[in-house]
C-alpha cells in the first residue's frame, strides 16, 4: 500500500453505487498527485458495492473508502459524516449525487412518484447539505457540487417529477450560495446534458419505443405523444449517442470545479446544454421553450 495521504482533500460523495458517482469517486481516487481522499457512499451495500471494490482494488482503503449512506435516511447520514470526521477531521467537499429518474407521464403516474423523487433529489441533498456545512463552516473552507440536470432549468414533458426536483434543488441552491460564501464554502449546481450511463444507456437506438414500453408509462393521447416524439426524435443527445458525456469527462470536469479557487456558481457541461441556457435566459416571457415543444 502507498503511504497514507496526509493533506488531501476529503471528499464525500453520494450515489456511488454505479453511473456518475461512481466514475467520479474512481476518477479522483486515481488522481497521480493523490490531492484527494475519496468516501463513496452508497445505498445498498448488500449488493452494490463489489462492482466498485473490484475496480478500485488497488486504491481501495488508500485513497477511496467505501462507506453505507442513505440520503433518505438522516440516522445513516449523521452516522457516516461523523465517522469521517472523526477519522480526517475535516471534511472538504461534498459531491450530491445520488438521484433517481422517473420516466412516468404526470397525468396518469402514481402521486407517490413524486414523493420518492423528490425524497432523494431534493430532499436528499437539502440533509447532506445541512450535515457537513458546520464542520466546513468551522474550518471556513468547503465546496459543495450539487449534482442537477439540464432539466433543472429546463422542464421535459417526460419527466415532470424528476424536472420538478432538480427545479427546487437549484433554488435551494441559489438561495444559500451567497450566506455560505462568507464562510468560503462555494455552492456549484452541475447541469449534464445526457450522460452515457447505464441508466440512459437503457433508451437504446430506438428512445421513442423504449420510453413508450418504460414501466408505468400511459401518455394519455395522441396530441402528448407528438410532443414526446417531437422531444426524442429532435434532441441530438438522445438521438445521436455518441454525443452523450462519457462518465470520465464529467468526472474531470468535477476535479476542476472542486480545485478551482473560485468555482462558478452554475456549470452546464456541453456546448448544447450551454445553448439552451443561453436561449432559455434571455427569453424572459418563457415562450420560446413553450413554441419549441410544440413545434410538430
Amino acid at each position: 500500500m502507498a503511504s497514507p495521504v496526509a493533506s488531501s482533500l476529503v471528499i464525500l460523495i453520494t450515489g456511488c453505487a454505479q453511473g456518475i458517482g461512481k466514475e467520479t469517486a474512481l476518477f479522483l481516487a486515481r488522481d497521480p498527485q493523490r490531492r484527494f481522499k475519496v468516501y463513496a457512499t452508497m445505498r445498498n451495500m448488500a449488493t452494490r458495492q463489489e462492482e466498485l471494490k473490484t475496480e478500485a482494488t488497488n486504491i481501495l482503503d488508500d485513497t477511496l473508502f467505501i462507506r453505507e449512506l442513505d440520503v433518505t435516511k438522516q440516522q445513516t447520514i449523521d452516522k457516516t459524516v461523523k465517522e469521517i470526521i472523526d477519522i480526517e477531521g475535516k471534511m472538504d467537499i461534498l459531491v450530491n449525487n445520488a438521484g433517481i429518474l422517473n420516466t412516468v407521464w404526470w397525468e396518469t403516474g402514481p402521486m407517490e412518484t413524486f414523493y420518492e423523487v423528490m425524497e432523494v433529489n431534493y430532499f436528499g441533498c437539502v440533509r447532506m447539505t445541512r450535515a457537513v456545512v458546520p464542520y466546513m463552516k468551522e474550518k471556513r473552507n468547503g465546496r459543495i457540487l450539487q449534482i442537477s440536470s439540464v432539466n433543472g432549468f429546463h422542464g421535459i414533458p417526460i419527466c415532470a417529477s424528476y424536472t420538478a426536483s432538480k427545479f427546487a434543488l437549484l433554488g435551494f441552491s441559489e438561495s444559500i450560495a451567497p450566506p455560505l460564501r462568507k464562510f468560503n464554502i462555494w455552492v456549484s449546481v452541475i447541469e449534464p446534458g445526457y450522460v452515457a450511463t447505464d441508466m440512459v444507456k437503457q433508451f437504446g437506438d430506438n428512445p421513442t419505443d423504449a420510453f413508450e414500453k418504460a414501466a408505468g408509462l400511459i401518455i394519455p393521447g395522441e396530441e402528448e405523444r407528438k410532443i414526446v416524439t417531437n422531444m426524442l426524435t429532435s434532441d441530438p443527445e438522445i438521438v445521436a449517442g455518441n454525443n452523450m458525456l462519457a462518465p470520465q469527462d464529467l468526472a474531470k470536469q468535477l476535479q476542476d470545479v472542486i480545485l478551482s479557487p473560485k468555482p462558478d456558481f452554475r456549470y452546464q457541461t456541453s456546448k448544447a446544454i450551454k445553448r439552451l441556457a443561453r436561449e432559455k435566459f434571455v427569453d424572459p416571457t418563457g415562450n420560446a421553450i413553450m413554441n419549441a415543444w410544440l413545434k410538430q
